[in-house]
């Protein structure tokens, strides 16, 4: 009887401890920091922008794959510039003219997208009426620093909406 007492109340323990570790989930949009997710600069879709009809749908969803295809290379390429500049910085003794090269063709890679990003940004525009362009200006979430709205006294950085 002593024995099976203890068997299942090491089992209610065990139990007890492995829910807070199987319920907590980090999982992809999960995390804090720039990135896809809740806490992160995600894009509104046009699914969220109010009284738009299938063909302005049609229209985005076309502007946008042509977009993504647009800047993949880019990406592509700038994610393979960031791992040269970061294996350049782990040399033992690091050459600050390969340096500072490989950042100016970072930093032009990075103007490349921003601009096609406003050129896409222009054509959804375009798309749009007046009244779906501001609400698709106020959907659009913004990191800053303010003080935290749950925690009344805290400040740092955060999620940021129009206020």
């Amino acid at each position: 009887m002593k024995k099976a007492a203890t068997i299942i109340g090491t089992l209610v323990l065990v139990v007890a401890l492995a829910i807070p570790v199987l319920a907590y989930d980090r999982g992809r949009g999960k995390t804090r920091g720039m990135g896809i997710g809740p806490a992160g600069r995600q894009a509104p879709r046009c699914e969220t922008i109010p009284n738009l009809i299938p063909e302005q749908s049609a229209k985005l969803k076309e502007l946008r794959e042509q977009h993504n295809k647009e800047t993949l290379p880019l990406k592509n390429e700038l994610t393979a510039k960031s791992a040269e500049l970061k294996n350049l910085w782990l040399q033992g003794n690091p050459d600050e003219a390969a340096i500072k090269v490989k950042q100016q063709e970072i930093n032009d890679l990075r103007s490349q997208l921003q601009d096609k990003m406003t050129g896409h940004r222009l054509e959804v525009a375009k798309i749009l009426t007046p009244e779906q362009r501001a609400h698709l200006q106020s959907a659009r979430p913004g990191m800053g620093y303010r003080p935290h709205a749950k925690r009344p006294g805290a400040r740092g950085y955060g999620r940021m909406r129009n206020w």
